[in-house]
């Protein structure tokens, strides 16, 4: 029971929130820019070895729009701009609401967690789905020690939270969250070009 105690309390004090100050680090994109709020960028690999793409929405098993979140095959795709809206910018841990361009009929495409699939939990687009998990996504500096490299987190609650990570499915990378090791990404500025205007 203490054990279990002193796990939890670890785990709170990992995850609260300082008020900022001069020394916080702050959230920064692929040129060491801060990261600012609302901004689009793509979410790309970070890791050694991981020779796939950025992250985008596909429509998988059946649904008859993608509805899926995932990872690109394809080492030269980008993937899609995902805009970040924080709540607080400084890493340790940061509140963040993720969300691909709207839609042509303007729904929103925010990222949310979903069960009952047979991989487990998935990250889906919000609004499709009836039942999807109440919750938060958090990013955090990587664990894994590299610059300017992120992971995200879903909690359904502070202290209880899983790794955003990568598993196959149907042939597709997407994004689910589980226990295993979490994905590791850095964002990289979007910047339209006059063809995006």
């Amino acid at each position: 029971m203490a054990s279990a105690t002193l796990i939890a309390l670890f785990l709170l004090s990992a995850l609260t929130f300082y008020a900022p100050s001069n020394t916080a680090q702050f959230v920064k994109d692929s040129s060491g820019n801060i990261v600012k709020n609302s901004g689009r960028f793509y979410i790309l690999p970070s890791l050694l070895g991981n020779y796939r793409g950025g992250i985008r929405n596909l429509r998988t098993g059946n649904e008859s729009i993608p509805l899926s979140v995932v990872q690109s095959p394809f080492q030269d795709d980008k993937g899609l701009p995902v805009t970040i809206s924080f709540e607080y910018i400084p890493v340790g841990v940061a509140l963040v609401s993720l969300s691909f361009e709207y839609t042509p009929e303007g729904t929103p495409l925010e990222w949310t967690a979903v069960e009952g699939f047979p991989e487990g939990t998935l990250v889906k687009i919000g609004g499709y789905y009836p039942k999807p998990i109440i919750g938060s996504f958090y990013m955090r500096d990587s664990i894994f020690g590299t610059k300017d490299s992120y992971n995200l987190l879903f909690c359904r609650s502070l202290p209880a939270c899983s790794n955003v990570t990568i598993v196959k499915s149907d042939g597709n990378l997407v994004l689910a969250v589980t226990q295993e090791n979490p994905y590791e990404f850095y964002l990289e500025t979007y910047l339209p070009t006059s063809a995006d205007a």
